[in-house]
């Protein structure tokens, strides 16, 4: 006998704020402007899981179940679900009235091609996360497609088969890329090309209008959508602006509803002249610098690089660069995951002083100084944020090492950065991670031997890192697993192939008419469940922006 997790129910009937009565009176079309941080490498949410680009598959696309304004899983083109009695074996019953935009039925064997699609071995994202999934390992190691526990039991229910009981299972569905539906025939039609407007083919409440490089990504609303009547918002442009001044500037003049970010320099006027509409909460995110393992100066050299890592006071970067409520990091996984106990390391309570002695003596034994000083780059993706936040870091470098380190950086336009990132091309590199869930394994994962970037970007290896996590995830115990958990991040932050600089915090501006922006830890916001509301003026006055 089963035991029983009944989802059923409309997703209308509990959306927060997301939808707007419609009248039988025309109106006129509502948009929703979103400053969206940059160029999406892609739409294909299979070859990445990058934060510009997964904000757009929100629209777009849609998985079994979907995360809510308010951080709780929903329901999505699976209504409801049953969950055995030992946690392996997930059935889940698809809606009967859910379609691709082209009208097509959606159905289980839909999910099963796209699971298979998403697992096998491809360029661009790496499907980590599930790998939970039965047969998942063996097809990510080039393994057959059809041994994933990936079944359709018929049309309308799928049955997903896991190794070992995993609690977070949904939350991954719910949030990550790879869990989401591709249609089969448009893929296998259009090949590489399937992603453009005009020939994409998706099932979430959006449908794409237009992308082209350095213009808005447009999208409209699905008219296949099976909650259509719901959707408030007509349609939605994702503006790639990667410049925070840029974003402020058109707030500013009423042509944003939203930005990615604030400029670094204005955070504490903004949160002082305009706290309703600054968007400062915590953030279940990691910004690191990873240092490149496969080649000089860094392979093999360890001192160096811890040497680099004492070297970076972190507590003045939080209070006086970033100035959001950022914290020091001195590992990958965010305060804000529960059930786990981050390990910090000894020099984490020590006097900057104290640090900088050890990072100088390090900084000698690795054979550099003076008379044979380092030549280091560092990488970055076009932003007036991660401008000022190189200059501080190789400040304190500078003032560490004085003449035994010439220190340098590189900006990228997001494209050429994340080709560099790929092929390894850097020396020190900007990178950071957003949790598509709370568990640390979504952040550890990044580290693993088999991870490609825009993952283990350092190239690190670990066989014991490996096997702890690999022992993690068989234990179902939490204390025990959290042990293992943390025992590997501190084998992995103590090998330094990365130094941690601040755990995020949101920074951002929400017009007051935007309604159903609701928090949650991972500053996701999908445009179904946000609605326009313009504010009324008065007879023969005049809009303008609260921050004139």
């Amino acid at each position: 006998m089963k035991s029983i997790v009944r989802c059923a129910g409309t997703v209308a009937a509990i959306w927060l704020g997301a939808s707007v009565a419609t009248s039988s009176i025309a109106l006129a079309e509502t948009v929703f402007n979103r400053g969206n941080g940059g160029e999406p490498s892609t739409l294909d949410p299979h070859a990445t899981d990058g934060r510009i680009e997964s904000n757009i598959f929100r629209d777009l696309f849609e998985g079994l179940v979907v995360y809510g304004p308010d951080g709780r899983f929903m329901p999505g083109v699976a209504e409801s679900w049953d969950v055995s009695p030992d946690g392996l074996v997930y059935t889940f019953h698809l809606r009967n009235n859910a379609k691709w935009s082209n009208g097509d039925a959606l159905t289980a064997e839909d999910f099963v091609y796209s699971f298979r699609r998403a697992v096998a071995p491809h360029a661009g994202a790496s499907a980590a996360n599930l790998r939970m999934i039965e047969g998942a390992d063996a097809v990510m190691a080039g393994g057959a497609a059809d041994k994933l526990g990936v079944k359709a039991v018929d049309p309308a229910t799928l049955r997903i088969t896991l190794v070992t009981p995993t609690p977070f299972f949904l939350g991954v569905l719910s949030s990550d890329n790879m869990a989401l539906p591709v249609h089969k025939a448009t893929v296998e039609k259009n090949g590489d090309k399937w992603t453009e407007a005009g020939k994409m083919v998706s099932n979430g409440a959006y449908t794409l209008v237009e992308w082209q490089r350095g213009k808005p990504v447009v999208v409209t609303r699905n008219a296949n959508y099976y909650a259509k009547d719901s959707v408030s918002i007509d349609r939605v442009l994702f503006h790639p602006i990667a410049d925070p001044g840029e974003e402020m500037a058109l707030y500013r003049s009423g042509k944003l509803d939203v930005t990615n970010e604030v400029p670094q320099d204005q955070v504490k006027w903004i949160s002082l002249s305009q706290p309703k509409e600054f968007w400062n909460k915590p953030f279940l995110a990691t910004y690191y610098y990873a240092l490149n393992l496969t080649a000089e100066p860094f392979k093999g050299n360890r001192n160096l690089r811890k040497a680099l890592s004492l070297a970076i006071n972190r507590e003045s970067i939080v209070e006086k660069v970033t100035r959001a409520g950022e914290m020091p990091a001195y590992g990958l996984v965010p305060p804000i995951v529960p059930n786990y106990r981050r390990p910090l390391p000894a020099f984490a309570a020590e006097p900057m002083e104290t640090r900088l002695e050890e990072a100088r003596r390090l900084f000698a034994d690795a054979g550099y100084g003076p008379a044979q000083p380092l030549k280091l780059e560092i990488l970055y993706n076009t932003s007036e944020n991660n401008r000022v936040i190189a200059e501080a870091v190789m400040a304190q470098w500078t003032r560490a090492f004085g003449k035994g380190l010439l220190v340098s950086s590189v900006s990228a336009d997001r494209t050429e950065y994340l080709k560099r990132r790929a092929r390894r091309d850097f020396q020190v590199v900007r990178a950071a991670w957003i949790g598509d869930f709370a568990d640390p394994t979504v952040f550890l994962n990044l580290m693993l031997s088999t991870a490609l970037p825009p993952r283990n970007d350092p190239g690190y290896r670990s066989a014991k890192f490996d096997e702890l996590l690999a022992k993690a995830s068989t234990t179902t115990e939490v204390s025990e697993r959290s042990t293992l958990l943390s025992e590997a991040e501190k084998l992995m932050t103590e090998d330094y192939p990365i130094i941690p600089i601040y755990h995020w915090a949101t920074k951002s501006l929400v017009s007051p008419k935007v309604k159903g922006w609701t928090f949650n830890i991972r500053d996701v916001h999908p445009s179904r469940f946000v609605s326009i509301v313009e504010p009324k003026v008065p007879a023969g006055g005049n809009k303008t922006s609260a921050l004139n």
